[in-house]
């Protein structure tokens, strides 16, 4: 529960000041726009300075690759081309709680697609049309950080103050957060709870509480083959003397998918499986072989790789060790790949699954705040993926959520979001203050 002092701020009020401050608000969405095309590092100094404008205790970290070696994710790109990965600049801002709780986080991700710096060449400023605002990375998640900086000093100018300490910070979120997010969690805290500041791409706004971050463990598989016992460059009438590295792959994807169905099984997730047809799936989601200007050769490799996706009632460690049992056992059953071993290697996108407890005083006070701002009872969504939602969970073990307005097109030059539903995603997040921090 929050502190008791805020409760006489009745909505009514929290929705008025962020009305009559609309344009305020608009002035603070077009300046984090026009920063963010600029850098990384520009649009941290943006909102550093606008922290400490509205009267926060600001701290900045970066997270070195010595760090991450106790997480799961990346580890691949970590050993082969780190590289590639964005290290930056993090920002938390602070507004010290008046009792002993430990407090509430607000987080967004200040990096984007690295494309949105050429589109914004073309499209500089924010274009208001018909109640959408579009610009590149305005849903991806400039929008989440300004909303939570308008709650912030909303919240302060009202008079509130938070029970606990309230963080509010701008990190690093794409890469699966290990440079932002996981360096959080390392950093600060623990806290009670968290809100995860981001626009909805389940299309329904301020209309759904992401609760579930689905685990993830994706693999890498490489076969090999034997070339047929001909000089003959056409090589499929002595195909039989052959070992196809396809055929091979087939085997093993078929297997998997098999074990996947069996897997399913051991964890039955009815909120999860309603909506999705399934509580846990593998997909392979590419394959290398062969040459597609020789469709007469024999291919001597194949490789392919995959993501087993699993629900909050499942655990990483569980899952691996499952799936190294079966893909074993479909090698030694096989005569030739019990004797030219396939390779086997894990990929970045590994994480944990968990899940908020729906009945946990935190979330009810969310869904409160929702229906305080919108007259509507959000719903619970169980299948977002990938999500940075799960670091408080996993790390805190605090209470956490995703929400935001109503957006679209993301990952485009088209991206947009709903001005009245961002409006309203202020005055919910500065409920959610009022009733929790």
């Amino acid at each position: 529960m929050g502190n008791p002092k805020n409760y006489s701020i009745d909505t009514k009020i929290v929705k008025r000041d962020v009305i009559e401050r609309k344009e305020e608000h608009y002035n603070r969405l077009n300046a984090a726009m026009k920063s963010s095309f600029t850098s990384l590092e520009g649009f941290q100094d943006w909102i550093a300075a606008e922290m400490k404008r509205i009267g926060m205790l600001v701290d900045e970290f970066v997270v070195d690759f010595s760090e991450l070696g106790e997480q799961p994710c990346n580890q691949k790109t970590i050993r082969d081309n780190p590289e590639t990965l964005v290290r930056a600049t993090n920002v938390v801002g602070k507004i010290p709680g008046k009792g002993p709780r430990h407090g509430m986080l607000l987080f967004g991700h200040a990096d984007k697609r690295p494309e949105t710096f050429e589109w914004a060449k073309e499209r500089p400023e924010i274009i208001n049309r018909d109640g959408r605002l579009y610009s590149p990375g305005i849903s991806d998640d400039v929008s989440g950080i300004t909303a939570m900086l308008s709650a912030a000093e909303t919240f302060k100018r009202l008079g509130m103050e938070p029970q606990g300490d309230l963080l509010v910070a701008s990190i690093l979120g794409k890469q699966m957060g290990v440079f932002g997010t996981y360096g959080l969690m390392k950093r600060f805290g623990p806290l009670d709870a968290s809100v995860y500041a981001h626009p909805a791409e389940s299309g329904d706004g301020l209309g759904v509480l992401k609760i579930a971050s689905l685990g993830n463990l994706e693999f890498i598989i490489e076969v090999k083959g034997k070339a047929p016992e001909t000089s003959e460059g056409h090589q499929v009438i002595f195909s039989s003397s052959a070992v196809n590295a396809i055929h091979k792959a087939w085997y093993l994807m078929d297997g998997l998918q098999r074990w996947a169905k069996d897997e399913e099984r051991k964890y039955p997730y009815k909120k999860l499986s309603e909506h999705t047809g399934a509580s846990l799936a593998l997909s392979v989601g590419w394959v290398q072989a062969g040459d597609v200007s020789m469709p007469h050769k024999i291919p001597l490799t194949a490789k392919f790789g995959g993501v087993i996706s699993f629900p909050p009632n499942a655990r990483l460690k569980d899952i691996r060790t499952s799936f190294l049992a079966a893909f074993e056992d479909l090698v030694s059953k096989d005569a030739w790949l019990a004797h030219h071993r396939p390779t086997l290697e894990w990929g970045d996108l590994i994480d944990e699954s968990c899940q908020a407890d729906e009945n946990s005083q935190f979330i009810q006070d969310a869904v409160k705040a929702i229906e305080n701002t919108t007259g509507k009872t959000p719903r619970f969504y169980y299948a977002h993926n990938v999500s940075d939602i799960r670091y408080p969970m996993l790390y805190w073990n605090a209470q956490s959520f995703g929400v935001g307005p109503l957006a679209g097109g993301i990952g485009t030059p088209d991206e947009w979001l709903d001005w009245n539903d961002y409006l309203d995603m202020i005055v919910a997040i500065t409920e959610m203050l009022k009733l929790a921090a």
